[in-house]
């Protein structure tokens, strides 16, 4: 974890942490930026082993409840169609086999980032962020910034050790 040991232990720790408080604190979707949550997202999601990243997303998606689980699967369902994407041909609602599907996108370099970037065709502009345009959906808000405070928690608590 050597990317994220430099990140927690930088000037950025006090910034990871306040993060994740305010992400433990009120709804998984509340409490900050859409361009925090992109941010911190990109900081850490490819600094983990797949196995990590896996508990971390299921984590995420357990704190969802079961509707916003399923409104999680349908925005997946319906831009991943969109973009010619495969899913698993049944994604369910629990935790597990959604961090699962969660996480083989992500394994696969821009494939999350392709499906959850909004439905927009349009080029972006220079140094945004296609994930931008998916953080208009709270669900998915709350999925990709509790992926990165789980990572972000998982790491300090190793670290703590």
């Amino acid at each position: 974890m050597g990317i994220l040991d430099e990140l927690l232990g930088g000037g950025q720790r006090q910034t990871f942490e306040d993060f994740v408080k305010r992400y433990e604190q009120g709804h998984p979707a509340e409490g900050y930026s859409d361009q925090e949550v992109v941010d911190r997202y990109r900081d850490v999601a490819h600094a983990v082993p797949p196995d990590q990243y896996a508990q971390a997303a299921q984590e995420a998606l357990a704190r969802l409840s079961p509707e916003e689980r399923a409104e999680f699967v349908k925005l997946l369902q319906e831009r991943a169609r969109a973009r010619g994407v495969a899913l698993p041909r049944q994604v369910g609602t629990d935790p597990r086999e959604l961090g699962q599907v969660v996480t083989d996108l992500h394994a696969k370099p821009g494939q999350l980032r392709e499906v959850l970037g909004g439905a927009s065709q349009a080029p972006q502009a220079p140094g945004s962020s296609p994930l931008g345009n998916v953080l208009a959906s709270p669900v998915a808000r709350a999925a990709l910034a509790g992926i990165a405070a789980m990572v972000v928690k998982r790491v300090m608590r190793g670290s703590a050790r």
